[in-house]
């Protein structure tokens, strides 16, 4: 009997976004539509969400990707996050220039809700495994489950040193000089210097 081919671990590259960064945006477009399929075999991509001091939208944006996840799943995270980056001119300091918690809370619930994310709202029976609109923009706020877990997630970043998005995080280090448009071949010649290292 053949000896079975073994496939070689993937070595995880961690990636950071911060939802309102136009940057994060520009990347997320170029990793979501070319580079993951680019490196899929040699990298396993892990998505963390953080938060820039000056993007105060995105902390919100965050605990709702977070809260989306614990409910429903990474897969919906991932959709939220692809629809939150397709209608971040929603949710800019432009467009809500000086808002109240509840007019940001307000934006993400629409954009999940726009995504098929969240649930109808059914008063005649049991609602397990139900997510409504109301109920998103409650549990947005929950410490236990929510915020302090984001808030996890966000020292994370800022252990590896990540203070802009997006950033890059290979064999535990934080990855320097960087773009958001880079292509394949940017990132193979970047990729091709740090075996090297």
């Amino acid at each position: 009997m053949p000896a079975k081919k073994m496939r070689p671990s993937l070595i995880t590259w961690h990636i950071f976004w911060d939802l309102q960064c136009p940057y994060a945006r520009q990347h997320w477009h170029q990793h979501r539509h070319v580079l993951a399929n680019a490196f899929r075999e040699q990298y396993d991509f892990q998505i963390h969400l953080t938060s820039l001091a000056f993007h105060a939208q995105a902390f919100p944006g965050q605990c709702a990707a977070y809260l989306l996840e614990q409910e429903k799943g990474p897969d919906a995270k991932m959709q939220f996050i692809d629809a939150c980056f397709e209608h971040q001119h929603e949710y800019t300091n432009t467009a809500l220039p000086d808002p109240t918690k509840s007019e940001i809370k307000r934006a993400f619930a629409n954009i999940a809700q726009r995504a098929g994310l969240l649930d109808e709202c059914d008063l005649r029976g049991p609602a397990d495994n139900k997510l409504s609109y109301d109920d998103f923009l409650t549990r947005m706020d929950d410490w236990e489950t929510v915020v302090k877990p984001a808030y996890a997630e966000h020292k994370i970043a800022l252990g590896y040193g990540v203070f802009g998005t997006p950033k890059h995080v290979i064999h535990g280090k934080l990855v320097p000089g960087t773009e958001s448009t880079w292509g394949v071949d940017e990132w193979k010649t970047k990729l091709d210097s740090l075996k090297t290292e």
